[in-house]
């Protein structure tokens, strides 16, 4: 369950930083912030399941039907007791749905708290929303991934991010990313090469064995690499295992989940992509990184062989 550990601290920040009784008073950049933080978020319903979908908790003012959203359970609980209404964590997409199908008018954010009220039509101006469901039809087989990360061939993308000069080049950053294959490094306390078959540890079946590496550099930030040699410039001790990733849909749980960023290669090349960047870029990354044959990823870990 996410909803125990969701807390949307950014997006709390700057709906705290907002001058609504000025609104002339807000700038682009904490307009483009705010629908930033607000397309990634996973914010909390007040909510109780019946046949077909939700029934949201809601309440008319002014010939409108207004809807409640939490950015954590604490916020919730100042609102309603649990026994009289249910949580239920969606994407941000789904509220815009619900916004569609059951006729809200608009929501109320924290209205304990910040009370910070978007109307339907804001969804317009959002654009595109991130898609919550990243489907597995069709994607890459275990045997499949296998033979792309043995393949692996990132020397042009490692050649960019060796050079200096291209420091803040995002753009042609994600580009030669588009092109490659790119890791992340996965840890257990166990060492798990006995449930490989063929150097590939299959998780599907039986659930999650490892965790995510997140490097600590004045916050929590994913990790990400072009080769398993630059795994080896990492340096734990719990058994690490490589895994393929989307970018596209890593850089969506990273904003979903309040972490601060990515670092590629770290220890050696030290490329850090900010939340900001994510953000700023993520239209850009899931046009061009998004491959949803890569989705099956998630679920497939491999044996690093010792050099």
């Amino acid at each position: 369950m996410r909803k125990p550990t969701i807390k949307h601290e950014y997006l709390r920040k700057i709906m705290q930083e907002l001058d609504l009784k000025n609104k002339d008073n807000i700038t682009l950049e904490q307009m483009e912030t705010l629908i930033g933080e607000l397309k990634h978020s996973c914010l909390i319903v007040a909510a109780n399941e019946v046949p077909g979908g939700l029934d949201i908790l809601s309440a008319p003012l002014d010939g409108k039907r207004f809807g409640f959203l939490f950015t954590d359970m604490d916020e919730f609980r100042k609102f309603i007791r649990p026994d009289k209404c249910e949580a239920h964590h969606n994407d941000f997409i789904v509220y815009k749905e619900i916004s569609e199908t059951l006729k809200i008018d608009a929501f109320v954010i924290n209205p304990l708290s910040e009370a910070f009220v978007f109307h339907s039509d804001f969804f317009d101006l959002m654009g595109d929303l991130p898609e919550s469901n990243f489907t597995t039809d069709g994607a890459y087989t275990s045997s499949e991934l296998k033979e792309l990360k043995d393949s692996i061939d990132n020397s042009e993308l490692e050649e960019f991010v060796e050079n200096p000069k291209n420091i803040g080049k995002y753009e042609e950053l994600f580009e030669k990313m588009s092109k490659s294959t790119m890791l992340t490094l996965m840890l257990s306390d166990q060492d798990l090469s006995g449930r490989a078959e063929n150097g590939v540890i299959n998780t599907l079946e039986d659930g999650p064995v490892g965790f995510l590496h997140t490097e600590e550099l004045g916050g929590n930030y994913a990790t990400m690499y072009t080769s398993e040699s630059k795994i080896a410039d990492v340096h734990t001790s719990f058994n690490k295992y490589s895994q393929i990733v989307n970018p596209s849909l890593m850089t969506n749980f990273i904003l979903s989940d309040d972490m601060d960023g990515i670092i590629i290669n770290p220890n050696s090349d030290n490329v850090l992509l900010t939340r900001e960047v994510l953000i700023e870029f993520s239209d850009l990354l899931s046009k061009t990184c998004n491959d949803p044959k890569l989705n099956s990823a998630i679920f497939h870990m491999f044996v690093i062989e010792e050099a």
